[in-house]
């Protein structure tokens, strides 16, 4: 008897695990019971007449239409291209193409880029975009964000293997390109960084080829072709990389809660059973971030008892605003004026510029540069109108024809073509900062308006001379002062074309700074507003300036 019982024992100790806990299920067939029992309730909704006439949900309108439009990318290389024929190929495209086969409906593919991918999941064009779109906190406020992230890439800057570029500090004062939408332009205009906008990433490719842009900027993702050819790798390289960005499919804030639930837990599901990485591996692209998620989604942890994806599981979105110590004392009146106005008005304001420290030093410092570059066109083309005025009519021959020449080509050599040469002079005498560009931009608007305004004073000259009146330097300057006053104001109207070589000024740093903004209008609203006050202020000081110290001659 002792025997028999040992023996039982030991069977028992050495069986394998009870079958009840051989078959608990997986975090993948969790999620995918949770997304299948979704999509049956959805279904029940949409057999019914009454449901496909109020659609309360993208999910069912998607189910009534037996169809799902998804919003791709037209060039990014292994992720989503479009062939001259119209047909999608990548690894977004077959995501998009799995999501319509679970639910069992037909697909639309359709064109989206960074400018337009959230305003047509807003307006119902796209029920849902797969764009390597990165998730940061800002958008959070415009998208719904499909979590787990299907991919992960960093911002990466690449240029010339022989460039000592490797930092922030080498880069700071420099111009780099990227495109349209990126969410990293901030964070260049904070290091003292100018930014140039291209509207589709692969223009960036041409720029940096060409030598339009020393700097390109984008996804390291994006290069990952690019480098693998010898010969483009032989020349151009990745000089440092920063903010790593998690890529969020994206559907509709609005309408959405049972669609973005479903997409939930087959994202959770997709990681669980590697679908994501057998689709990227078939496009040849890098799965460690996949690979890692697959192994940290697989903890029993990372499902909440209703099996909906733990938040503590879930990569946080990209924060591009900076700490908490960032948060400007103005940001709860910003908020409570567009509140107001939008309660009010029905007019939608973007202040949101003035919420945080950064942003506002750095609108300050443009305010600055722009008042200290109008100030310093008016003197600069008014030194240069009278240097060059009084050399005209009292120089030698030889001066006052080398001074009409000169006077000449700055009078008919167009602004940016002369900003342009300037630039170039100022980058090859010191190295370029904001202050070399403010006073090379203050020569060149001088110069170009004081050419101008030092003809008007050889032609009132002229003038004097053939009526046989008095033609005394105070006297001509006195004749050609209605001329003089519209060059000044024309110098100050000019101002913010010293943008377009690097001057830090008010223009500059708005476009910088909304570059990635679907709202520009508000802050490009401030800015009209700021320069049509100052150069209103400018005109009602030279127009009393005038009346005050100039006797105007009037015609008999």
């Amino acid at each position: 008897m002792i025997l028999r019982f040992a023996f039982v024992l030991i069977l028992a100790l050495s069986a394998p695990p009870t079958a009840v806990h051989a078959q608990l299920p997986g975090n993948g067939d969790r999620a995918t019971a949770v997304a299948t029992r979704l999509l049956a309730e959805a279904r029940d909704i949409a057999a019914t007449e009454a449901g496909c006439a109020h659609q309360t949900d993208v999910l069912i309108r998607v189910l009534c239409a037996r169809r799902l439009t998804v919003g791709l990318r037209t060039y990014y290389p292994g992720f989503s291209v479009r062939d001259p024929s119209g047909a999608f190929a990548g690894f977004e495209p077959d995501i998009a193409r799995r999501i319509a086969a679970f639910l069992g409906v037909g697909i639309e593919l359709r064109a989206v880029d960074p400018k337009t991918r959230i305003p047509t999941l807003a307006d119902g064009t796209v029920d849902l975009v797969i764009a390597t779109m990165g998730h940061s906190v800002q958008r959070d406020s415009e998208v719904r964000f499909i979590r787990p992230h299907y991919y992960r890439s960093e911002t990466a800057i690449v240029g010339r293997i022989d460039s000592p570029v490797a930092n922030w500090d080498d880069l700071s004062g420099g111009t780099v390109c990227l495109p349209l939408g990126s969410t990293s332009n901030i964070i260049f205009v904070r290091n003292h960084v100018r930014i140039l906008t291209f509207d589709r990433p692969e223009q960036l490719i041409d720029a940096l080829r060409f030598g339009e842009c020393h700097f390109i900027v984008q996804d390291d993702t994006f290069f990952a072709g690019f480098l693998a050819d010898p010969d483009w790798a032989s020349k151009f390289a990745i000089k440092f990389r920063f903010s790593p960005q998690p890529w969020g499919i994206g559907v509709a804030r609005d309408n959405s809660t049972q669609f973005a639930a479903l997409l939930d837990a087959l994202s959770l599901a997709f990681h669980a059973d590697g679908s994501f990485i057998r689709l990227a591996q078939a496009h040849r692209l890098d799965v460690s971030f996949l690979r890692s998620e697959q192994t940290r989604l697989a903890d029993p942890a990372c499902l909440t008892p209703a099996d909906a994806p733990a938040p503590a599981c879930l990569a946080p979105p990209f924060d591009t605003t900076g700490d908490a110590a960032d948060v400007s004392a103005l940001a709860p009146y910003v908020s409570w004026i567009e509140r107001g106005i939008a309660d009010r008005f029905g007019v939608t304001l973007d202040l949101s510029l003035l919420r945080d420290r950064s942003t506002i030093g750095l609108l300050v410092e443009g305010v600055f540069y722009s008042l200290a570059l109008i100030l310093g066109t008016q003197i600069s083309t008014l030194v240069l109108a009278l240097g060059f005025g009084w050399l005209m009519v009292r120089g030698v021959a030889p001066v006052r024809h080398l001074v009409g020449t000169l006077t000449m080509l700055g009078q008919v050599t167009p602004l940016p073509l002369l900003m342009f040469f300037v630039y170039v002079l100022a980058g090859g005498i010191a190295h370029y900062s904001g202050g070399v560009a403010l006073a090379a931009a203050i020569f060149a608007i001088g110069l170009y308006n004081g050419s101008n305004a030092a003809r008007a004073l050889g032609e009132a000259h002229q003038t004097l001379r053939r009526q046989a009146a008095d033609t005394g330097f105070g006297r001509v300057v006195t004749l050609a002062s209605a001329q003089m006053v519209a060059f000044l104001i024309n110098a100050a109207k000019g101002s913010p074309a010293a943008g377009m070589i690097g001057v830090p000024e008010f223009l500059n740093v708005v476009t910088d700074l909304t570059a990635n903004s679907r709202d520009r209008v508000t802050m490009h609203v401030v800015l009209l507003v700021f320069y049509v006050i100052l150069v209103l202020v400018v005109i009602r000081l030279l127009t009393w300036v005038r009346a005050r110290y100039f006797t105007v001659e009037r015609p008999i």
